[in-house]
C-alpha cells in the first residue's frame, strides 16, 4: 500500500466519527450554546472535506493540492529501466536553450553556405591552388566582392519575401470581400476553374 493510499484511509477514518457527531447533533435538536453550534458546524465541514479527500485521493494518482513533502512532480512514476544514469526526466531550461541556440546556429550556417554555393557557381572564382604571392591580393578582392553580392541578395530575398507575403495577403482580402456578394462568386469560381484548366 502506497503513502497516498495509507492517508486517504486516514482521511476517510477521521471523517466518519467527525460526520456522525455533526450531523446528529444537528438532526437531534437545536442548541442553545453558540460554542456548541460552531463546533458542530466545525465538524460538519471538515467530516464532509476529509471525506471528499479521501476519495479523491484513492482515485486518483497526482496530487491535487494537498502538500505532500515527498511529491517530486513530473517524473515520479518513472521505473529505473526507463531512465538513463545522469539524465533527469525533468527538462532544464539551460539544456533546451542550448539546443535551442545549436538548432539556430546549424540553420543559419547550412543556409550561408547554401548561398555560398549558388554564388560561386555563379560566378567563376580563381583557383587558390594556382595563386601566388602576387595573385593574393586578387583572390581577396574578389572574396570580398562575392561577400558584398552575398550580402546584397540576402536583402534582396528579404524584400522579396516582404513583398511576396503583403501581396498573398492583399489577394486573401480582396477574395474574402469579393466572396460576399453571390454574383462575384460566381464570377471567381469561373475564374479559379479557368486557371485551373490552364
Amino acid at each position: 500500500m502506497t503513502k497516498r493510499r495509507k492517508q486517504a484511509i486516514i482521511l476517510l477514518a477521521l471523517s466518519a466519527p467527525m460526520m456522525w457527531w455533526g450531523f446528529s447533533n444537528f438532526l437531534a435538536s437545536g442548541t442553545s450554546s453558540t460554542a456548541l453550534a460552531m463546533g458542530i458546524a466545525i465538524s460538519c465541514t471538515l467530516g464532509l472535506a476529509f471525506a471528499l479527500s479521501g476519495l479523491i485521493m484513492l482515485v486518483t494518482k497526482n496530487s491535487l493540492g494537498i502538500l505532500n513533502p515527498d511529491d517530486k512532480g513530473r517524473g515520479e512514476d518513472l521505473l529505473a529501466s526507463q531512465t538513463k544514469v545522469g539524465i533527469s526526466p525533468i527538462l532544464d531550461k539551460a539544456k533546451i536553450r542550448q539546443r535551442n541556440e545549436a538548432a539556430i546556429d546549424n540553420l543559419v550556417t547550412k543556409t550561408t553556405d547554401n548561398a555560398i554555393k549558388t554564388l560561386t557557381k555563379k560566378q567563376k572564382v580563381k583557383p587558390m591552388v594556382k595563386t601566388k604571392d602576387t595573385d593574393v591580393a586578387d583572390s581577396v578582392k574578389e572574396i570580398r566582392e562575392l561577400e558584398e553580392n552575398l550580402v546584397q541578395s540576402e536583402e534582396i530575398i528579404k524584400k522579396e519575401t516582404l513583398n511576396v507575403k503583403t501581396t498573398t495577403e492583399k489577394i486573401a482580402v480582396l477574395k474574402h470581400n469579393l466572396a460576399k456578394d453571390k454574383t462575384v462568386k460566381e464570377l471567381l469560381a469561373i475564374v479559379t476553374d479557368y486557371q485551373l484548366k490552364q
